[in-house]
């Protein structure tokens, strides 16, 4: 028979294992991804570090573990289905004479995941609470196909991170408690796209192929302040984790003479750093029925500033991306028609990064509007269940990127589909 430390770990084990598997398409701005809660989603992430009502505080804030009563494991998934969608034209390099790149328009970018999550809380007393989270708090994937008009810009773009985060929290007083915890970062990209090897006198297109891996390390730091048991303020800060990724660069149908004389297989490095998130976020309960709850969210994302490759031999890769900070906000409400019953609802804008004179085919972001609903149910003294449907709106994205092979002119639309459901055992 499995004890319960056992049954933490296997779930951890078991959760991690598929994590692995995974790479998420960017559901929130950049490559940001919010979904590491259903009962979150359900409000739009609105009070997601001050609601602290189940084990995914661990993520947002590690200070509401003190609110949370015994020993406890908790699994979620999402299943996140974008779109994304371009119409338009390219060109080529003007030194091959400029004319329109034949293909198509590569059908939608998008690509549905699989986005798991797992959470484990052990109660060493009543102030102090032990946790693990292992999440994927950024990703992306972009996917066209391969004879499409920009190919020579992009073709699959794939960023995976896993944080495996270990916590603490204490309650310092009736008001007051804190929390934190170590973000171990792994960090994994591959980058493709088509050569056009007409600048070396060929009519067949080539391929660039760049993966590249690192880990690192961050903090996860939280405090929360309870005006009274139905109210209360949270504050969450997630540093960034600096990368190193190292990996290579392949060419395959590369014709190498000419001006891709340099494109030579080579061992590559390239610098990534997610960035800081500040959260502050609002719950309070009107009545035993009701809640509003709401949160801000900051992102420091001008450090990605560019994107740079370093070959060992060759040529090396630099794209000037120039983000800006961006900000997320959110309101939402939950209804409790019952014990075993609650109904939730939330909206939320999210700001892009992206400026517009530096949008690309990989990161074809704009702005976003979420609308969300969730529902949450007690199956048993102990396990609970709650499941969430949110649709993002974006907004039109233009693009006009240019490479050394030519120039992409067009527009993308797109859109987001996710559903997300979660089980917390308590023991």
């Amino acid at each position: 028979m499995l004890t319960t430390h056992h049954r933490v770990v296997a779930t951890g084990a078991l959760c991690l294992a598929s994590v692995l598997c995974q790479t998420a398409p960017a559901s929130a701005s950049g490559f940001q991804l919010r979904e590491q809660s259903a009962e979150g989603l359900g409000n739009a992430f609105a009070g997601s570090s001050a609601k602290a009502e189940d084990l995914s505080t661990i993520f947002y804030n590690p200070a509401g573990m003190t609110r949370l009563q015994g020993n406890a494991t908790q699994g979620e998934v999402a299943y996140i289905m974008p779109k994304a969608n371009f119409s338009g034209r390219a060109t080529r390099n003007p030194g091959v004479g400029g004319a329109a790149t034949g293909g198509g328009s590569g059908g939608d970018a998008g690509v549905d995941t699989l986005l798991p999550s797992m959470y484990a809380m052990m109660s060493v007393s009543p102030d102090l609470k032990l946790g693990l989270a292992i999440n994927t708090p950024f990703g992306l994937e972009t996917d066209y196909e391969e004879d499409w008009v920009g190919r020579y810009q992009a073709l699959n773009s794939k960023l995976m991170t896993i944080d495996i985060t270990p916590s603490v929290a204490y309650r310092l007083n009736s008001n007051w408690s804190i929390g934190g915890g170590l973000n171990i970062q792994y960090a994994s990209a591959t980058l493709t796209n088509g050569i056009d090897n007409r600048l070396a006198g060929s009519a067949t297109d080539g391929k660039s192929e760049i993966t590249g891996d690192d880990w690192g390390i961050g903090v996860n730091l939280g405090a929360l302040y309870e005006f009274s048991p139905t109210s209360r303020v949270g504050l969450n800060y997630r540093s960034r984790v600096m990368h190193e990724l190292e990996g290579k660069t392949d060419y395959t149908g590369v014709v190498n003479a000419g001006s891709l004389a340099n494109l030579i297989d080579s061992d590559a490095t390239a610098k990534l750093t997610t960035p800081d998130i500040v959260s502050i976020g609002l719950y309070h309960e009107l009545s035993p029925q009701w809640a509003l709850m709401g949160e801000a969210q900051y992102t420091n994302w001008s450090l990605f500033d560019h994107l740079s490759i370093d070959n060992k031999v060759g040529v090396d890769t630099y794209v000037n991306e120039d983000w800006k900070d961006a900000y997320f906000f959110s309101l939402g409400a939950t209804y409790k028609p019952s014990e075993k019953w609650k109904l939730q609802g939330g909206v939320a804008y999210d700001l892009s990064p992206v400026p517009e004179a530096h949008r690309t085919a990989r990161i074809p972001d704009q702005d976003r509007l979420w609308l969300s609903a969730g529902v949450g149910y007690q199956l048993a003294p102990g396990m609970a269940l709650a499941a969430s449907y949110t649709h993002i709106f974006t907004q039109n994205a233009q693009v006009r990127e240019t490479t050394s092979f030519g120039t992409l002119d067009g527009t993308y639309e797109s859109s987001v589909d996710i559903i997300s459901a979660s089980l917390k055992a308590t023991f």
